[in-house]
């Protein structure tokens, strides 16, 4: 007789959205206790927030403050942290620094969920979830590039160093170098490009971020190119980018100052697409401050290579996206060798999905969409699949303590026995590298911070309509 209450979908009371963001990354399915009381054996709550919720005959609950225990401060919190800092890591020699994510949010998560699969299994539940990447993939790649700073010979260097692997690049323009250059934009035609925004700056407001995003847009249209998604120049995200990108309706925004080697989130209605933080150029800015054991250009190149492979290797195999980035002016252009090193290396792997981060959306939304129901009649469990996508095919993973299986859910009942399944268990990564946060903001700092300085804009075109404004135009032009 099958069970009155499926296993799955998990139950949500009042939770923290930190942990409602972890299981749609995951792909768990859930549903709130308000729209569907009974809708599933396992509900969840806080009981830091709100007293044992009211429960349908059959129902167990699960009180995510216990999950609190293992972790020094709030692990929920944490994954909701929007802040970022500047952070150190040690590579092969070299001291690379960079603003990224205060908090390494997929530690977190992976903690975070590891120890509610056991809580279930613990109480006789199960966990499955639909697969990061369309099914047979274990892993996808993409190599986002950049473009800023136009310099012509490091820009044909870069685009001949992708020959042959264009369907795993992304090309992320910023529109003020590539106006007037059509020759140039022709040898990206057929490839994906999305915004780098006008000028090469993220902005504290959102109506500066508006204009610089709908600007860069606009130009590149003029240009006869149509931009898909976004990415921020130098990797960092605030509310006033989110309010812009919102509005402005982008499909997607890519960084790592909200999260870093990290699975695709939605933070309203903008999907987010976190990548490596770590590039050519912070490497050869290490070896030429001297944060190395004066180490050469060509060895901090060198350098890059090996990290770009060590890191793919090991996402590879433990299943997760290999998403790296660099620029062409002074970088990539000049050691075109990073680039190809690194495309040839990954395609030697069987099962990665080489795909651009417009195709990566694209599949992330579409997968958001499926939603799962698991029911266990005897030693047979029955997984009822609603809003599976066309266009790509759907697999569930099944997940027993550390090990994990994967099928494929090709139709909207997919019956099974676990002991029929080929349960792997699934390394951990080992070469994402801890950072340390290095500094502390002076006063110089706060004032740059607060003045949202920047040398790209022109000076006429800065309005002194805020104070803010009127003391960066000020000031640009006493510096001028």
């Amino acid at each position: 007789m099958p069970d009155l209450l499926p296993l799955l979908p998990l139950v949500l009371g009042l939770v923290p959205d930190g942990l409602r963001r972890a299981l749609a990354q995951a792909g768990v399915p859930c549903r709130d206790q308000r729209s569907a009381p009974t809708a599933g054996r396992f509900v969840l709550f806080d009981s830091r927030e709100v007293p044992r919720p009211a429960i349908a005959e059959g129902q167990v609950v699960i009180d995510v403050d216990r999950l609190r225990i293992a972790f020094d401060a709030d692990p929920f919190a944490a994954l909701e942290d929007e802040r970022s800092c500047r952070c150190e890591w040690q590579i092969s020699g070299l001291r690379v620094r960079e603003a990224v994510a205060r908090v390494d949010k997929v530690r977190i998560r992976e903690r975070l969920l590891a120890g509610l699969r056991a809580m279930l299994e613990a109480a006789g539940g199960a966990w499955l979830q639909v697969a990061a990447f369309p099914f047979p993939y274990r892993s996808v790649f993409n190599f986002r590039i950049d473009h800023d700073d136009y310099d012509r010979h490091d820009f044909a260097a870069t685009l001949d160093a992708t020959a042959g692997h264009e369907a795993a690049i992304s090309h992320y323009l910023c529109a003020a170098d590539f106006v007037g250059r059509r020759d140039e934009l022709a040898r990206l035609q057929g490839q994906h490009i999305g915004s780098h925004g006008f000028r090469h700056h993220t902005f504290r407001d959102a109506a500066d971020n508006r204009w610089n995003i709908h600007r860069g847009i606009e130009a590149l249209r003029d240009e006869g190119v149509e931009p898909v998604g976004f990415a921020a120049p130098h990797g960092r995200f605030n509310r006033g980018l989110l309010a812009a990108l919102s509005e402005l309706d982008v499909s997607h925004s890519s960084e790592f100052g909200l999260a870093y080697d990290e699975l695709p989130f939605f933070i309203g209605d903008v999907l987010q697409i976190p990548i490596h933080p770590i590039c050519l150029g912070i490497c050869l800015e290490a070896a030429r401050d001297g944060r190395g054991d004066d180490l050469s250009p060509d060895a901090a190149a060198q350098i890059t290579l090996d990290h770009f492979q060590e890191v793919a290797r090991e996402a590879f195999l433990a299943g997760e996206p290999i998403l790296l980035y660099g620029h062409p002016t002074g970088r990539l252009g000049r050691y075109p060798r990073v680039l190809s090193g690194v495309l040839d290396f990954v395609a030697r792997f069987d099962g990665v999905w080489r795909a651009t981060l417009a195709e990566w959306a694209d599949w992330w939304r579409a997968r958001a969409g499926a939603k799962l129901s698991v029911m266990r009649e005897g030693e047979r469990w029955i997984v009822h699949a609603e809003g599976l996508s066309h266009s790509y095919r759907t697999a569930a993973e099944m997940w027993r303590g550390e090990t994990v299986a994967t099928l494929p859910l090709d139709q909207p009942l997919t019956a099974f026995d676990p002991g029929d399944l080929a349960f792997q268990r699934r390394p951990l990564r080992r070469a994402r590298p801890t950072p340390r946060q290095v500094g502390s903001e002076g006063w110089r700092e706060s004032l740059r911070n607060y003045l949202d300085w920047e040398r790209v804009t022109p000076i006429e075109e800065i309005d002194a309509d805020t104070l803010r404004h009127w003391a960066k135009r000020t000031l640009r032009r006493i510096k001028a």
